[in-house]
């Protein structure tokens, strides 16, 4: 008889959806200084309806026999809480890049992961523990250090930048909640369609009239890279690999996104990171780790069963 292991799939197997993760955290991390160059030129919404439609014109192409087929009332809402919460967390993580650098954007967007735990009780899973709570008290002292970088009054972007982590947080936890047994592969494009939508009726609303100017090549390369691999795969990824492995071991490989977006910043931007600046990553990071592993057993969290 076969080994039971040898029959598993490689994409359902827990090595290779955690270094899945791993690659997704690492194309955000880059994504942010790609974003960067883009909101100088190109308003907003209208570079997220393009970035949204390219992804979505991609995951059709590739899912184009699953979408009837699996395409049921579960499916297509568990796509649209995705878009919705993805949108949320898109337009003022976008808008906050233009007015701070990509190494703070990325760290304050992490600080999702803190969230996690407080949310998943809400939506009913055990109450957070005090690893949790004593986290957050952590992450706030971090973020204190990396928004008050310049001093008073905190910036705009940084504010923004931190809301978003919000709608990241609920996601999540939808994905925690209602992804398993889901072909996510459609329930992404379902989620694409929608956050295409939103960008192309905020876009109308927000820029009656615009005309884009001709892409040079470089913007082009951008628009390609952001929508096909930074949303396209590392969200079909993402998705993916969230409904196949612990949450908790989830959500620190995704927050690898931080430290890949400040390195990125660092070499392409060439962001000045300050004493103060990496104290306050290194605060964010360490209650991220805090938030999610049980260091008086040494291992994860285990997911709960409902």
């Amino acid at each position: 008889m076969p080994n039971a292991q040898n029959t598993v799939r490689l994409t359902d197997r827990p090595w290779f959806n955690k270094l899945l993760l791993l690659s997704v955290a690492l194309m955000w991390g880059l994504s942010f200084t790609s974003m960067k160059g883009l909101v100088f030129e190109l308003p907003v919404f209208y570079l997220l309806a393009v970035r949204n439609g390219i992804a979505t014109v991609a995951m059709l192409l590739v899912v184009r026999e699953n979408m009837l087929r699996h395409s049921d009332r579960q499916t297509i809402g568990l796509g649209i809480i995705l878009g919705l919460t993805c949108f949320g967390a898109y337009a003022p993580q976008t808008i906050g890049l233009s007015m701070t650098t990509p190494g703070k954007n990325a760290f304050l967007t992490a600080c999702y992961c803190v969230m996690v735990p407080f949310f998943s009780w809400w939506f009913g899973r055990e109450r957070p523990a005090l690893r949790h709570v004593l986290a957050a008290i952590v992450c706030v002292c971090g973020i204190g250090l990396v928004a008050l970088d310049s001093g008073l009054p905190l910036n705009t972007g940084d504010l923004l930048s931190l809301l978003c982590g919000v709608s990241y947080a609920l996601q999540i936890v939808a994905l925690d909640k209602w992804g398993s047994g889901k072909d996510m592969m459609v329930a992404t494009t379902w989620q694409m369609i929608v956050m295409t939508v939103l960008s192309t009726v905020t876009s109308l609303i927000a820029d009656p009239g615009y005309v884009p100017p001709v892409p040079t090549a470089s913007d082009i390369a951008n628009l390609l890279f952001l929508g096909l691999v930074c949303s396209c795969f590392c969200y079909g990824g993402f998705n993916h690999a969230m409904a196949r492995v612990d949450p908790t071991a989830g959500a620190i490989l995704s927050a690898m996104e931080a430290p890949f977006g400040v390195l990125a910043s660092v070499l392409l931007y060439h962001e000045q990171v300050t004493v103060k600046l990496l104290v306050g990553f290194a605060l964010i990071f360490v209650s991220v780790v805090a938030s999610e592993v049980d260091l008086s057993s040494h291992k994860p969290l285990k997911r709960q069963e409902t």
